[in-house]
């Protein structure tokens, strides 16, 4: 299965010509960022028919409780379709964690998703810094992987349920925009909140 993932960064001029069949949708960051088009990007989505998911980019300048209860107050149980998504990729200048203080926080965020959305959320990184910091750790949580241009046998080195492959044009939408597929090891089920 072939999906996308949006954020402000991505304008969507027609929502009828998008292919996709499945979306995320960039709803926060940090712990007071709410991305400007959110919810423009998710009523659009809807009326296309395409299932939606959301996803909060986490800083490591503010602890994981603000950050959740940041993506908690924008994204209602009843708006997505799909898990959470909390998208740990990198760490913020200034403000670096060691591995278990990093894990920990992102621990938090992982537990809280849980209590709120019954189901706990994807983690996307890319491959490197997620095994650096996270295999062993967190492999409870399904990854998406953030390896664009790779080959598929780079990244099946890690058990990944999403892999973000490719950024390229797609019709309905202005610009590049981040293509997805989901691995044929996972089901489109589990996706699902």
């Amino acid at each position: 299965m072939e999906g996308l993932d949006i954020s402000h960064h991505n304008t969507v001029t027609d929502w009828s010509a998008v292919k996709a069949e499945f979306i995320f949708i960039k709803a926060t960051e940090g712990s007071n960022w709410v991305d400007p088009d959110w919810e423009k990007n998710r009523r659009g989505a809807v009326s296309a028919g395409i299932p939606v998911g959301a996803y909060h980019f986490m800083t490591t300048s503010s602890d994981a409780e603000a950050q959740f209860n940041n993506f908690k107050s924008v994204v209602d149980k009843e708006s997505i379709d799909l898990l959470p998504v909390l998208d740990i990729e990198k760490q913020t200048p200034g403000h670096i964690l060691p591995r278990k203080e990093l894990q920990a926080q992102v621990r938090i965020w992982v537990e809280l998703c849980e209590q709120y959305y019954g189901k706990k959320p994807i983690l996307y990184s890319k491959q490197a810094f997620y095994l650096k910091n996270f295999a062993g750790a967190l492999g409870d949580c399904l990854y998406w992987c953030g390896e664009v241009d790779s080959s598929e046998a780079y990244v099946s080195f890690t058990d990944w349920c999403i892999w973000q492959y490719k950024i390229s044009h797609t019709p309905g939408i202005k610009g590049k925009v981040d293509h997805n597929r989901i691995s044929t090891y996972h089901t489109f089920a589990e996706l699902w909140l």
